[in-house]
């Protein structure tokens, strides 16, 4: 199957599964719809199915908040001044009285009475201010000196000027000049007497200055307005829209609009575009994580269908499993097949993409997310551990407990009822450990279709009693001891470069079963001094060393072994040549005066490596086989013979494709020569039991 084809069927997938999700979100989201209108009768009881905002509540309360607020008044510049004109102009008046009332007295004219210069003053003012002032407030301006005639009229309009200053009404104007006159009074106390008069004065002069402003109150009203709506009326989840017999009020009718749960197809419609935005905004993202990450390499049809159905499987049940609690964590399930044939971060990035994905389906409960990313991360962390140092029972009881923690903890924080916490815990406990074994149980039956590898696979894989592993030992014995060594060494590597240990392992037991199509031509096999490829030209002999690779994976297919181990197989003597041979053949070549051979038909006919694992199982083959030819065991002679096979497989171009970098590479050799040094230590001599004897 081409790259190109592979790459379309994979989208094809993708956008079926992208279908399937938002069809099965749309499905569980939509709620149950109701004919109903305003003025019929419902005949059943009718709850929020999620928290929603009352708008037609919020849209009352906007109104009466617009319509509640209070004219705006701004402070007059022209009232204002105008009211202290007014008290200048005043005392110009009362000054020009106390004139000419002086003069008459001096011209000894007879004086007009005062009660009839008092009715003549205040005609003067009720032209002038609309009001009239007290006898004995005339009685005091006239009368009073020159002196505090002056000082009480420049006082009045200061105090004018200093009232004015303020935006004042009707209401606070004479609150303010008393204010203003008990200063005056407590500044001049020799003109106490003068108070009632001054106060007197100011309120005939001075006027509110306050004007109402109708731009800046609509604008207060609009501003009061927006503000309660943004305020909204929030109806909590559970709570009664309707009872059972009620008739539809106009109010009632638009918390089901808002609800979403009047019977209209243009609500289903609105309702399914908006699902679907919502998928597919997240597949697309986790595509993308899928392109730019190593994990694309694994995603053979297989490995993709897998993975789609894994991934549909809790959306799907969510669909169900919803209605009887928002902490079901059943995300988990796929959580665990995915950090196990991914990894930690593929496990944790496309589990959160399938539990957002399952949001709706649980109202978009907070409690859900935080439960879920806790276990997906505590999961993912257990499952995807590529030392497989854990075992199943850790792997449920461990994410369990964690989302047993994180419910505790949330409810804690909430304050939740008793009732709600003790119930809470137990979905969450039960639904945690179930997702987990559902996905161990199903984990053979993914690898029988998708020949996938998971640890419950790799350690069947490693038991003595395999066919393949019992043929090997009991026909190729040199074989099968050079294969424990290589396992020894590989595993020892992965740890060191945190690849994955098991798989190393377990494929050096295998990765040398082609031989045994011919056990004795590999020279571990050979006894008594007999080689058989005396008897065969070179290039035979090249032909029967060099197929191994390629019948062990005819071999491996056959007894269906996973595809990780296959390519193992295949790529672990990569396109390298056996130097034995060709040197042979190159030296008879020349012998007979013929030109050198093809380098190219000596060469293995596998592929160079394409993973750290499979880089690793080729270096720990070399390694072996050269150090147990050379017959070293000192580490000090070993060392400096690791690194010059290394660096002969780095010049053949043999790691380009492996991912391993040279700080793998030095970590490889410690880790290798740690092994060479427990199995080469030296043993202490045992007594002669037999000596006394």
């Amino acid at each position: 199957m081409s790259k190109k084809w592979l790459r379309n069927q994979q989208i094809i997938v993708f956008l079926l599964m992208t279908a399937i999700a938002a069809m099965i979100v749309f499905y569980g989201y939509r709620p149950v719809s109701y004919d109903l209108s305003i003025g019929s009768v419902c005949n059943t009881d009718i709850y929020a199915p999620r928290s929603f905002v009352d708008s037609y509540q919020t849209e009352y309360e906007a109104t009466v908040a617009k319509n509640s607020v209070k004219a705006v008044f701004v402070r007059s510049e022209t009232l204002s001044q105008q009211s202290v004109d007014n008290t200048s102009a005043f005392y110009n008046l009362v000054s020009e009285a106390r004139t000419n009332r002086s003069a008459t007295i001096d011209d000894e004219t007879p004086a007009v009475p005062f009660k009839d210069f008092c009715e003549d003053f205040n005609k003067t003012l009720t032209k002038n201010y609309n009001n009239t002032l007290s006898n004995d407030s005339i009685h005091s301006l006239t009368f009073m000196s020159t002196s505090a005639f002056n000082l009480l009229s420049d006082k009045s309009v200061a105090i004018a000027e200093i009232i004015m200053m303020d935006n004042v009404s009707s209401d606070s104007l004479n609150v303010a000049i008393d204010n203003q006159v008990a200063v005056f009074v407590d500044s001049y106390p020799d003109y106490a007497t003068y108070s009632s008069t001054l106060a007197e004065v100011l309120r005939l002069t001075l006027n509110p200055n306050s004007v109402f402003d109708k731009d800046a109150t609509s604008e207060a009203a609009d501003n009061a307005y927006l503000t309660a709506l943004s305020n909204s009326v929030i109806v909590d989840k559970g709570t009664k829209i309707i009872s059972s017999g009620d008739v539809i009020t106009e109010h009632t009718y638009q918390s089901l609009v808002d609800l979403e749960l009047v019977r209209s197809s243009s609500f289903d419609i609105v309702i399914l575009v908006r699902i679907f935005a919502f998928v597919t905004l997240v597949m697309v993202v986790m595509a993308a994580y899928i392109l730019n990450s190593h994990i694309v390499k694994y995603f053979d049809m297989k490995m993709t269908y897998t993975m789609v159905i894994s991934f549909l499987i809790p959306i799907a049940a969510s669909l169900y499993l919803s209605d009887l609690s928002s902490v079901m964590v059943v995300t988990l399930f796929f959580t665990t097949i995915a950090a196990t044939y991914l990894g930690v971060s593929s496990g944790i990035i496309l589990s959160v993409a399938s539990m957002v994905i399952s949001w709706p389906l649980y109202n978009f409960d907070n409690k859900y997310v935080y439960i879920n990313v806790i276990g997906i991360f505590i999961t993912s962390i257990i499952a995807g551990r590529q030392n497989r140092r854990s075992n199943s029972a850790s792997l449920i009881i461990i994410p369990m407990i964690s989302c047993i923690l994180a419910c505790a903890s949330y409810n804690f924080v909430m304050g939740s009822t008793t009732n709600e916490f003790i119930e809470t815990l137990v979905f969450t406990g039960v639904s945690s450990a179930f997702a987990i074994i559902i996905a161990i149980g199903l984990m053979p039956i993914y690898e029988l279709f998708s020949n996938a590898v998971s640890p419950v696979r790799l350690i069947e894989l490693s038991q003595p009693g395999h066919p393949l592993l019992k043929r090997l030992f009991m026909e190729a014995s040199g074989t099968h001891s050079h294969s424990m060594m290589v396992a020894n060494l590989a595993d020892s590597a992965a740890e060191a470069v945190g690849a994955d240990a098991l798989l190393c392992k377990v494929a050096a037991y295998y990765h040398d079963i082609g031989k045994l199509e011919n056990p004795i031509y590999f020279t571990e096999n050979q006894a008594d001094g007999y080689n058989p490829h005396n008897d065969l030209t070179t290039e035979e002999s090249v032909a029967i060393i060099t197929s191994h690779p390629t019948y062990g994976v005819q071999l491996a297919h056959k007894h269906h072994l996973p595809e990780a181990i296959i390519k193992i197989i295949d790529e672990h003597h990569g396109t390298t040549v056996p130097g034995y041979f060709y040197t042979k053949a190159v030296n008879a070549a020349r012998d007979q005066g013929l030109p050198d051979p093809d380098v190219s038909a000596f060469a293995y006919k596998g592929h160079v490596p394409s993973s750290r694992e499979s880089a690793i199982i080729m270096i720990a083959d070399t390694c072996e086989a050269a150090v147990k030819s050379a017959k070293l065991t000192k580490i000090e002679d070993i060392e400096p013979f690791i690194r010059k096979l290394i660096k002969a497989k780095i010049e053949q171009d043999q790691l380009i494709n492996s991912g391993l970098s040279f700080a793998d590479i030095e970590k490889i050799i410690r880790a290798f020569l740690h092994v060479y040094a427990g199995a080469n230590h030296e043993r202490i001599a045992y007594p002669d039991d037999n000596r006394n004897n």
